[in-house]
């Protein structure tokens, strides 16, 4: 599913950071832990990180439970937590006070409600070996600021 240089650039990069059972019906390994792959990732000329660690230990049909650390590019660490049903309504996640968090596990998609209205949406999927992902995201600010966003994380654990 949680997913950044001010309080919108960090939400341009949070949802890509919780990929939650997004793929319609794929799953994450449980437990597991997953590191940003600066490499293969494209932040689409918005805000970049500098790492990111994403450990997922719960990942169903009807409930995700994940947590996250994230250094901003501006080198700001960022924690965010989500346990909550998968249900495709927002609910509330820790690290963000009043930002949402939506995931769909029969669509593969995720969306991200930020306090200062940005929404982020992102298609996830899980490569065939299950030891690395993608999320493709979509910000839109309430400026009218669009940032296109492909983030890739390889399982360190």
């Amino acid at each position: 599913m949680r997913r950044s240089t001010s309080r919108v650039a960090a939400l341009l990069l949070a949802s890509t950071l919780t990929p939650v059972a997004f793929a319609a019906h794929t799953h994450l390994p449980t437990p597991s832990t997953w590191t940003l792959n600066l490499g293969e990732s494209d932040f689409g000329g918005g805000v970049s990180m500098k790492s990111d660690t994403f450990v997922i230990t719960k990942d169903t049909e009807k409930w995700g439970t994940w947590t996250d650390t994230m250094v901003t590019g501006d080198g700001k660490t960022v924690k965010s937590s989500w346990s909550g049903a998968e249900d495709g309504k927002p609910h509330p996640f820790t690290g963000w006070a009043g930002a949402t968090y939506s995931s769909d596990p029969t669509t593969d998609v995720s969306v991200e409600k930020m306090p200062d209205g940005t929404v982020q949406t992102c298609t996830f999927s899980l490569n065939p070996a299950k030891n690395g992902f993608t999320n493709k995201c979509t910000a839109k600010s309430p400026d009218g600021k669009v940032v296109q966003q492909t983030i890739v994380y390889d399982r360190t654990k």
